[in-house]
């Protein structure tokens, strides 16, 4: 049976799910249309997603449609679940982009684009909730004809009488169809097809110089061909079919499904990842998604790209150099997987129980060891410290988070030894609350957040100079040394350094590594608020020692007390981190966000366009960026995102330097 393969996304809301629901509703793999604000979806399935009606990982459903075999992947469109999206478009041959028909390209469409086009998919795009009241494909279709340019088509347009939807016309049949029957095109709408259809083929002709001759010589161009022209563009990417229709009430889903049955690629037509030169290749197997169950273990989602994956192979994984029995292979569509005896290119399906494979792993025929790239993921953007409410649950956390973040690059943590506390970063509140969910669910454990703590610094303004002479006789051999300091400020970034300016050998060569010790390590303890000094010059310049008493932990004590005793005098201050953010969002939020930044003592740098986004440039002090992705998609309704890197350490304010050493004295008590 002939494969293909095609994934759904696009931003959050626009009904991805309720589109996969309908396809699948009328290929007749379920018996009624499942709906996400009903929990009635089989591709949301989870529990998560049904209280919040939204989805959160890729779901993939298989079903026969014209006597081929369709793998189907819903995607989330949320933006801290963006990582299912990337992987599902990192495998796929087609995508279809779905819009909301009041809102259009909104900025997850804008990624989906932007990835399909560096994997040169073919892109379809479905204009969907028609029939709201404010709809306007017309509108969304000249949109995307100013963001992709030459090559979008219409395929279907909307029959809207008064505001209601009544169905659509197919521009290359001629003919006109409501949800579940064929219908006359109504003698008011006879003008806008004449109109479109003209367009449709004069757009096809300029792609394809076989239709471009047949319309410069005004010949009929028959059905076939225009297809064929069709076909041919969409698998070079040089056309862009746009659709119309509302998944709700199954108006345009028909034709949805017979172009991608005549239209979209087959295996054998689409483009390969590098490393693999055909379909007719031995066995090459991708894991684009791993997944952790509880009662069955770790399933590994993946797509054949050649050969075929068979039941009891053996398979070499390129990544960790060890062989995997296939011992289960199965189909999925939603929670229900169905066990096959192999699978053909183009094929996506699930293993399980494999004992050495994570994502982005390559499985061949050991004959033919090719890997594929891995995939490549965004970098978190939030993050928060998390505890749990015995120490008894701390080996749970550690092996829950292992298992989600072998499924979710996106997901990252780590202890961090300065602060003593445990982060997570992840793509922003939503997804943190989701991995704290799987948590309870899946190990049973419950976290708590806290506020990750800022590392703060110190430093000094002046030169200074300290001493110190420690004396300590307890009977028997006793404990002497004496040192001279001297500090000055560094340039931002040049750390802690440590000069010998010793003459005359008041102190002996071997001791002044103890000093050095002594003097980075009272550096390390901080002065003001207890944070590590930074950008600090020492010097030791004199000294003296005792023949008998001196010691290695006598010039240690007196180095540490002699640093100390200067910092008194070098006027120290506090630093705190400052990060650099790129803040990217609809160009009607930009004033509301940018005062939002000024009220977290931020800096605009400037802006910058990103398609039709604006991206704010800003350094923003670390300690005001708590729970930031929240605050932004709040203010800009869901559709800003931002990334964040660490860039310099700057002067805390002295209202702020205060706070911070009253926070650490209090903690300290």
């Amino acid at each position: 049976m002939k494969i293909k393969n095609v994934c759904v996304a696009g931003h959050s809301n626009v009904g991805k799910t309720t589109i996969a629901e309908a396809i699948l509703y009328k290929t007749g793999v379920t018996s009624r249309l499942g709906a996400t604000d009903k929990e009635t979806s089989i591709l949301d399935y989870m529990k998560y997603e049904r209280e919040r009606k939204l989805s959160v990982n890729l779901s993939v459903a298989s079903f026969e449609y014209n006597n081929m075999e369709i793998d189907l992947i819903d995607t989330p469109g949320y933006l801290d679940f963006q990582g299912d999206m990337i992987s599902a478009l990192s495998i796929v041959d087609s995508v279809v982009i779905v819009l909301d028909g009041t809102s259009g390209i909104e900025f997850t469409t804008e990624k989906v684009m932007e990835i399909a086009s560096k994997r040169n998919i073919s892109r379809l795009f479905f204009v969907n909730k028609l029939g709201k009241e404010d709809a306007d494909f017309f509108k969304i279709f000249e949109e995307i004809k100013g963001e992709v340019g030459d090559g979008v088509l219409p395929l279907t347009i909307p029959i809207i009488e008064g505001s209601e939807l009544k169905g659509i016309v197919d521009l290359l049949e001629l003919k006109a169809y409501s949800k579940d029957s064929e219908i006359d095109i109504p003698s008011s709408f006879q003008d806008k097809v004449e109109e479109y259809r003209g367009y449709l083929i004069e757009s096809l002709a300029e792609v394809d110089m076989d239709l471009m001759e047949k319309f410069i010589d005004e010949k009929e161009i028959a059905q076939e061909d225009i297809m064929k022209g069709l076909h041919k563009g969409f698998l070079e990417g040089n056309v862009y079919p746009v659709l119309g229709g509302d998944a709700l009430s199954l108006v345009g889903v028909d034709s949805l499904l017979g172009y991608i049955s005549r239209i979209f690629p087959y295996p054998t037509e689409a483009h390969l990842p590098d490393g693999v030169k055909s379909t007719d290749d031995p066995t090459i197997v991708y894991v684009f998604k791993s997944k952790f169950e509880p009662h069955v273990g770790e399933l590994d989602f993946v797509r054949v790209w050649s050969g075929k994956l068979k039941v009891g192979s053996s398979l070499l994984n390129n990544t960790t150099n060890s062989l995997e029995k296939i011992n289960q292979v199965f189909k999925a569509t939603g929670n229900e997987r169905k066990s096959v005896d192999e699978l053909e290119p183009g094929s996506i399906g699930v293993l399980v129980k494999l004992k050495d494979t994570s994502m982005s792993d390559t499985l061949t025929d050991p004959s033919h060891p090719v890997k594929i790239a891995p995939i490549t993921f965004p970098s978190p953007v939030a993050k928060v410290a998390i505890a749990t409410q015995s120490e008894k649950d701390e080996d749970k956390v550690s092996k829950g988070l292992s298992k989600l973040q072998k499924g979710d690059p996106t997901l990252n943590s780590y202890f961090d030894s300065e602060a003593k506390q445990l982060i997570i970063e992840s793509m922003g509140e939503q997804h943190m609350q989701y991995m704290k969910t799987l948590l309870e669910e899946q190990f049973g454990v419950t976290v708590v957040e806290e506020r990750p703590k800022v590392h703060y610094r110190e430093t000094i303004q002046k030169k200074a100079e300290g001493w110190s002479k420690f004396k300590k006789q307890t009977g028997g051999r006793g404990q002497y040394g004496e040192v001279y300091l001297r500090i000055e400020a560094l340039e931002r970034g040049k750390g802690v350094e440590f000069r010998n300016k010793i003459k005359g050998g008041h102190i002996p060569a071997k001791f002044v590594p103890s000093v050095e010790t002594g003097a980075r390590h009272a550096a390390e303890e901080g002065f003001l608020a207890s944070y590590p000094i930074i950008d600090l010059s020492i010097a030791v310049y004199d000294g003296s020692y005792h023949p008998v008493d001196s010691s290695d932990n006598a010039f240690q004590r007196a180095g540490s007390l002699a640093l100390k005793d200067a910092l008194k005098k070098a006027e120290p201050f506090i630093l705190e981190p400052i990060l650099k953010i790129r803040v990217i969002i609809p160009d009607e939020y930009t004033g509301d966000v940018m005062g939002d930044l000024n009220s977290r003592r931020g800096k605009i740098l400037g802006m910058d366009s990103e398609g039709k986004f604006q991206a704010i440039n800003a350094y923003v002090p670390e300690h005001e960026m708590f729970k930031y992705s929240s605050a932004l998609r709040s203010i800009t309704q869901g559709t800003g995102t931002y990334s964040s890197e660490f860039a310099f350490y700057e002067r805390a304010p002295q209202e702020i330097a205060e706070r911070i050493i009253k926070e650490r004295e209090k903690a300290e008590e």
